[in-house]
């Protein structure tokens, strides 16, 4: 057998020890294999989606059947749109349009919305591993050998953007099925948000 080149070992280090202290891919899968499993994944939809109808009343007034505008995007992204922060004013923008300025958004204008609109917003798995993988190499929640410091990336989701709260990150992510290591590989990391 072939062994691992010094890359490799790297950037897998903290996933298959052997006895040297070396880490190597796991026994009967190439890089190539590994490489192939991601491709397959590439152009899928990362999140899971829903139907609206399957979401919208979850946030919507019980009474009047509205959406109040600000929680337009909170009901996109249950729905499994990915949408980042700047996007929003956008979003909200053009929903407000049709039913007025500043009111609540019914569910009829939200759908005509998504039909239009929802395909700009799935984002693929090639999107979130290009995404970690530049947050990593870029030294923000990682390393170059593809290797996410799991407290970089709970200081990250903390601070910046929506910002999680430090209780719900690790409730998430180092929770009951959480994960147990404080480093992992950006293909680690995916397979755990997609669960």
């Amino acid at each position: 057998p072939k062994s691992a080149t010094a890359p490799e070992l790297c950037r897998d280090q903290l996933l298959h020890p052997d006895r040297r202290g070396y880490r190597t891919l796991p026994r009967g899968m190439s890089d190539a294999t590994k490489k192939g499993a991601a491709k397959k994944a590439g152009k899928e939809p990362f999140v899971g989606q829903q139907p609206l109808k399957d979401v919208f009343f979850h946030f919507a007034d019980r009474k009047t059947k509205l959406l109040p505008l600000n929680d337009v995007p909170y009901v996109l992204r249950a729905a499994g749109l990915t949408i980042y922060g700047d996007e929003e004013p956008k979003i909200k923008a053009e929903v407000e349009k049709i039913d007025g300025l500043g009111k609540p958004v019914s569910f009829k204008t939200l759908e005509d919305w998504m039909t239009e609109n929802q395909a700009t917003y799935v984002r693929s798995y090639d999107d979130a591993y290009n995404a970690l993988w530049t947050l990593c190499h870029e030294g923000i929640i990682g390393d170059k050998n593809d290797t996410i410091i799991v407290p970089h990336l709970k200081h990250l989701v903390c601070e910046v953007g929506d910002k999680f709260k430090p209780e719900t990150f690790d409730k998430v992510v180092k929770g009951e099925n959480g994960m147990k290591n404080d480093a992992c590989s950006i293909e680690d990391l995916l397979s755990f948000l997609q669960r």
